[in-house]
């Protein structure tokens, strides 16, 4: 990792209600100001952070399309009928993990 030496400091003044609104804004992000102000002016687009439960929820969700996956494999081998509802259940929970994914993360994720 690349550590910048910041050197120079540029002083701006708010008022109460900007203050305010750059301090929620920033905490929202899980970002400092001074982080939340470089990202902004680096053309970054900034989302809030996300609540603890979302890594947790799409690693269950994965969880789960990998057992779907895992009973598919036993369907086909054995050609149980229910190989074609399996594998509707898998594609399912894929578009769920997705939406999850694209709506809590950033590519840069």
């Amino acid at each position: 990792m690349i550590f910048l030496k910041r050197t120079h400091e540029m002083k701006i003044r708010f008022t109460r209600e900007e203050l305010d609104a750059l301090n929620g804004k920033a905490r929202r992000a899980g970002l400092s100001r001074e982080s939340y102000c470089r990202h902004i002016l680096n053309g970054a687009e900034v989302k809030e952070a996300l609540p603890a439960d979302v890594p947790t929820l799409i690693r269950e969700v994965r969880r789960v399309g990998c057992n779907i996956d895992q009973l598919l494999v036993i369907a086909r081998a054995k050609n149980w009928m229910i190989a074609k509802n399996l594998e509707k259940a898998l594609e399912r929970s894929r578009a769920v993990e997705k939406l999850i994914v694209d709506t809590y993360t950033t590519p840069a994720d």
